[in-house]
């Protein structure tokens, strides 16, 4: 073999030599959008709907527990909510309760529950590649338990970066609801991250909501957080 050749071989990516499975590349697309199996997270939704940006401060701990604190506005102030496995609740202040509610429900305009507040897909879905080019896989996410935020997702993913670019959100029967563009690749947590989620309702184009994250802070988070008595 010519130095030539050994030297065009050692040089090539990883991927290119030895095929990735479907499950290895959503792993990676999690890393992408999870800087650590625990970590906080400051998000802002702005949605075409709403007259005022509503503010999370959002603590996830790995893929089953989240607790959503809700900072503004003013009128959702204290509709708190914790995610514990495929199960949600909403503290509702004048009912003085918490309230059972889905990951598919609507949080703020496009915007479902489980869109800040359960970011892993790897666990969650079955994947195949649907097709592959130079630069991107196409996903094909198909859910493994009942209760998640979309029975189906498919998905773009950069090649080499595993960073997801576009998304496709769809019903059991295979429809397509929303759209989303991972867009504004930024310094988050130590790694480039996408800091906002276009969301684009299928069947209205002029609805739309975007996820901004503005800041990622890895932590450790005591099992003790997750609880319905702290949604008060």
């Amino acid at each position: 073999m010519s130095s030539i050749v050994l030297f065009v071989i050692l040089t090539l990516p990883l991927t290119l030599l030895a095929a990735i499975t479907p499950e290895e590349i959503l792993k990676k697309v999690d890393d992408v959008r999870n800087p650590s199996e625990s970590y906080l997270m400051s998000v802002r939704i702005k949605s075409s709907t709403e007259s005022e940006d509503s503010t999370f401060v959002v603590s996830l701990k790995g893929n089953t527990k989240t607790f959503v604190k809700v900072s503004g506005p003013k009128k959702l102030v204290g509709r708190n909510m914790l995610m514990i496995d495929e199960n949600m609740w909403v503290y509702v202040p004048n009912l003085k309760r918490s309230v059972r509610v889905s990951l598919s429900q609507k949080l703020i305009g496009e915007a479902a529950n489980g869109d800040i507040s359960r970011m892993r897909w790897s666990g969650d879905y079955n994947a195949k590649i649907e097709k592959e080019d130079k630069r991107t896989y196409t996903m094909f996410l198909d859910q493994k338990k009942k209760g998640l935020t979309y029975a189906k997702i498919r998905v773009t993913v950069a090649k080499y970066s595993f960073q997801p670019l576009k998304a496709e959100f769809l019903t059991m029967t295979g429809k397509v609801v929303k759209t989303a563009d991972y867009l504004k690749y930024t310094v988050l947590a130590g790694k480039k991250r996408p800091s906002v989620i276009h969301i684009v309702d299928k069947l209205k184009a002029s609805n739309t909501s975007d996820i901004i994250i503005e800041k990622m802070t890895v932590r450790k988070l005591p099992d003790s957080m997750f609880s319905e008595k702290n949604l008060e």
